[in-house]
């Protein structure tokens, strides 16, 4: 009986977790990519993205370029001249990615464009919205980052020319987008009415009065089959054609769970945490793929499995550091308490001083006496002894000089006696 209750309780955890995984009714990934497949390559960045990337397309191609703006029940809609426009325009977000270029991340919110616009009394522009911004009922767009588009995202033109059908002739250049950039006005203008989105945008009345023209409402006629809408999206006359699939059609054209994806070669600029392409309107989850839930289970298992182990790893370390500093702080109290019980001790005796004294000297290394000169106080008082001065001996004196006689031949040799002498002898 247990085993029985066990095995439905299972079951039934199994079941709700297959329909939590399923994104909202009436389109799915697998959908997307039969269908976009002929017209770009789909790629998984950064291990679990999936985006998709247009081909044949110029160096200065950007999103909401190739194509016309109409006015309908809806508010402004992006009528595409570009056979993956139905999807790529309608449902879910480009971005420029450094590496990648310009890529798309499918979504699964049906509006008749996600753009954002600016203007001035000149100009008016607009660009597609980033993987950041989501549409919520209460507050309209939704960014998680503090997200600021560059010039060279954006499509400007006069207002003469906005409601053109082929206003992709008159898109100002780079040098001119970047000039007046920084001095239009910035605006997303998104609202839901029955359980629709509307794209208001730029005030009709106001491009109205700047274009000196008048803008008619066309009707949208919603279409869910996709041969038919081919048919039906080179017509020009005053209706717009909508292409939603519906559930069997979804059904019919997803073939495979397996997706043949070729892996990013390089990491995306893509902040992966931050986007918030919602299929829930409720609690804004995203839903970027239907296939390989299992797999996307496991990887968030293991992500938050990662994530327990850092945040155990990080509590030892501030465990370990908080024990030592425990430690450092109790040897530190410990040497200062030795030293206040050092300073208070009485003296000791003193012949208890002597013998410390005694031991001390005698362990400390013998020294070598040095001699110093006594100073001239400590020098012993008393008559100082002269030194007598030295005498000469005789033998050292020199010998007399003796003169030679003239007269004498027989005193050739003996010295002359000085007048002086001769004097002292008389």
């Amino acid at each position: 009986m247990k085993k029985t209750i066990l095995l439905i309780f299972a079951l039934f955890i199994l079941m709700s977790i297959r329909l939590d995984a399923k994104p909202a009714p009436g389109i799915s990934i697998g959908f997307f990519y039969s269908s976009l497949q002929p017209y770009g390559e789909w790629m998984e960045l950064d291990n679990e993205l999936i985006v998709w990337r247009p081909n044949r397309i110029n160096r200065n191609w950007r999103p909401y370029s190739n194509g016309r703006w109409s006015w309908t029940s809806d508010g402004w809609h992006w009528d595409s001249f570009e056979p993956f426009g139905w999807a790529t325009y309608h449902y879910g977000r480009w971005y420029l990615d450094d590496y990648y270029g310009w890529i798309w991340i499918p979504g699964y919110e049906w509006a008749p464009a996600w753009v954002e616009w600016r203007y001035d009394n000149n100009y008016i522009g607009w660009a597609p919205l980033p993987p950041y911004a989501s549409f919520r009922i209460n507050l309209g767009i939704y960014f998680s980052i503090g997200w600021h588009s560059n010039y060279r995202y954006w499509n400007f033109v006069n207002y003469g020319h906005f409601y053109d059908h082929r206003v992709y002739r008159y898109y100002l250049d780079e040098k001119r987008c970047a000039k007046i950039f920084s001095g239009t006005k910035y605006r997303t203008n998104y609202y839901s009415e029955r359980d629709r989105i509307i794209n208001g945008g730029i005030d009709r009345s106001f491009i109205e009065r700047r274009g000196g023209y008048r803008i008619n409402e066309r009707d949208i006629s919603r279409v869910d089959n996709l041969r038919e809408y081919q048919r039906s999206r080179g017509n020009n006359g005053d209706r717009v054609y909508a292409y939603r699939p519906s559930d069997r059609e979804v059904a019919n054209g997803r073939t495979t769970d397996k997706f043949d994806l070729k892996r990013g070669e390089n990491r995306s600029s893509l902040d992966r945490e931050k986007i918030v392409i919602s299929s829930d309107r409720e609690d804004g989850r995203t839903v970027i793929t239907d296939r390989a839930t299992e797999r996307n289970r496991d990887i968030n298992v293991e992500r938050d499995t990662r994530r327990d182990e850092g945040r155990i790893r990080e509590e030892s370390i501030r465990n370990q550091s908080s024990d030592q500093i425990k430690r450092d702080t109790e040897r530190e109290r410990t040497r200062i308490e030795s030293e206040n019980k050092r300073s208070e001790r009485p003296e000791a005796e003193p012949a208890q001083r002597n013998r410390e004294e005694r031991v001390r000297r005698e362990s400390a290394p013998e020294r070598q006496p040095v001699y110093e000169r006594p100073d001239r106080s400590e020098r012993p008082s008393g008559p100082e002894r002269k030194i007598e001065e030295r005498r000469e001996s005789n033998y050292e004196r020199p010998t007399p000089r003796m003169e030679r006689g003239n007269d004498n031949s027989s005193g050739r040799n003996q010295p002359k006696e000085s007048g002086r002498s001769s004097e002292r002898r008389r």
